[in-house]
């Protein structure tokens, strides 16, 4: 595999391998970016029901976008392989971190970095995703102490395969994690992973899991797992206080019912947030968010009411407004007559002569469909396809207007200049990539939403249609080639692009 390509990535060399396939460090072939590539194990290639597993989990690991998630750039199906094309970070994974570099986390230490990957959980959660395999070689912390999640899916792709595939090389492999439904070959939920979090909390604190994994038979450790509490954390390491004590026993109890329900309460519990706490105004934690009692698949926050004031705190001395004195005369008639004469005067004589070309195209079929939605929604579509026009036309200088002067995030490059990475990029492409291309946006799959800066964030399907420019020697190529794409896009509020994701 080492020199290999696969989409626009080269293949440097291999950081790691297991039961379920290979991970390789990749560079970008256009852009200064690294990438993961795990191929899967290619026993599992040819087993049709994981190659449709494989296409839907993919698609839903490629759009968790949060910054304590490995982002899923793109995925490939083969004859060959499958693959996964996944943001790199430079860092340890947490049980080689435990292990190598720190030995057992202080509390401190333990509720900083659980809390970054909790958030993590919760976004998921909340997106009907559940890991199904949380493990510590599944946390990865970065070299600047950034917490990622790892293999949001894999578990779901490989299930019905062979289960020696599914182990990392110890004996025991994921068990040692498994909720007590998992063992039992129960359907799971967000509380499963609750569980597989306490257990993971409980080898940060002691360095260790809590099953002898060198003496006990797999059958044992079941048997624990499904019958027996895990033991005291102190055993292991006499500095743990008995509130997080509390917080592992509640997190890993038996029964789903009995564990915090989603990954919110269980943050809360683990900072010391309390329903005291929220409603007590001396206490420390006051002012946090209230514990929503919620099912496993929902988490509802209850608004306070307007007029009620929280527990506790006096109402601020106000002057009551003083009322202003009437004329007599009321100008709103008034208004409103000289407000329709004015209207009908832009209308019937339209002096401004206001969109008369929009009239002429309105019924073409590119004009109804970048004209649904919002007045908002409409400018972004419109915006869009006049930048894959630009793309395709090869010419920077009619790119360039549709980006800032500084990209925040291009596929995984932080902080680009437009002006000399992005026309570096655009020109390496179509000297040795891309001769002519296309861009045929689904734009009945666009997702618009706004952020609170303004900001527009559109997600939307597209087929991307490409030809090589032929190599030295060759005949003009004709054929062309291509892809499905998803793709995400912000532009800020003057609708210039700041944020790119998606292959083009």
């Amino acid at each position: 595999m080492i020199g290999a390509q696969v989409l626009n990535y080269r293949i440097d060399s291999k950081i790691g391998e297991g039961g379920m396939g290979s991970v390789y460090l990749a560079s970008h072939l256009q852009m200064r970016r690294k990438a993961a590539i795990k191929a899967l194990h290619p026993n599992l290639v040819n087993n049709a029901q994981i190659r449709e597993r494989f296409r839907n989990e993919a698609e839903a690991m490629a759009s968790l976008k949060h910054p304590n998630i490995i982002d899923l750039y793109d995925f490939l199906e083969t004859n060959q392989g499958l693959f996964l094309i996944m943001e790199y970070v430079d860092g340890n994974q947490l049980d080689d971190y435990i292990r190598s570099v720190t030995g057992p986390l202080s509390e401190e230490r333990a509720v900083e970095l659980f809390s970054k990957a909790l958030d993590g959980f919760a976004y998921a959660h909340d997106r009907g995703i559940i890991h199904r395999d949380i493990k510590p070689s599944n946390l990865m912390i970065g070299s600047e102490g950034q917490v990622k999640i790892l293999d949001f899916g894999i578990a779901k792709i490989l299930n019905g395969a062979n289960k020696g595939l599914t182990r990392t090389g110890s004996k025991m492999g994921t068990v040692l994690y498994m909720s007590p439904e998992q063992v039992k070959g129960q359907s799971v939920d967000r509380r499963s992973d609750i569980y597989s979090m306490g257990v993971t909390l409980f080898q940060i604190l002691t360095g260790r899991p809590p099953y002898d994994e060198k003496t006990a038979t797999e059958y044992e450790v079941y048997t624990q797992i499904v019958n027996s509490p895990l033991p005291r954390l102190r055993q292991f390491n006499p500095k743990v206080s008995e509130r997080i004590q509390a917080v592992v026993d509640k997190a890993t109890a038996k029964e789903p019912s009995a564990r915090f329900q989603n990954a919110l309460e269980f943050k809360q519990a683990l900072l010391g947030i309390t329903q005291q706490a929220q409603t007590n105004p001396g206490h420390q934690g006051y002012g946090a968010t209230k514990l929503a009692t919620s099912s496993p698949e929902t988490v509802v926050r209850q608004p306070r009411p307007q007029n009620q004031r929280p527990q506790g705190q006096r109402p601020q001395n106000r002057r009551p407004a003083s009322r202003r004195k009437s004329s007599g005369f009321n100008f709103l008639p008034l208004l409103i007559i000289l407000l329709l004469g004015v209207l009908s005067y832009l209308v019937l004589w339209n002096p401004l002569k206001i969109k008369e070309l929009e009239k002429v195209a309105y019924f073409s079929e590119e004009y109804q469909k970048t004209n649904t939605g919002s007045e908002e929604e409409r400018t972004v579509k419109k915006t869009l396809s006049k930048l894959f026009d630009a793309v395709e036309s090869h010419d920077f200088e009619k790119i360039k207007p549709f980006y800032q002067e500084k990209i925040e995030d291009y596929f995984g490059q932080k902080n680009i200049t437009r002006d000399r990475d992005l026309r570096i990029a655009y020109e390496k492409s179509w000297k040795d990539i891309v001769q002519e291309e296309r861009h045929d946006v689904d734009w009945d799959s666009l997702k618009y939403k706004s952020d609170e800066e303004g900001n527009h964030i559109v997600t939307f399907s597209f087929k991307y249609s490409y030809k090589s420019p032929p190599k030295e020697g060759e005949k003009e190529k004709v054929e062309w080639k291509s892809y499905k794409r998803k793709a995400e896009i912000r532009l800020n509020k003057d609708y210039l692009v700041y944020y790119q994701k998606g292959e083009f």
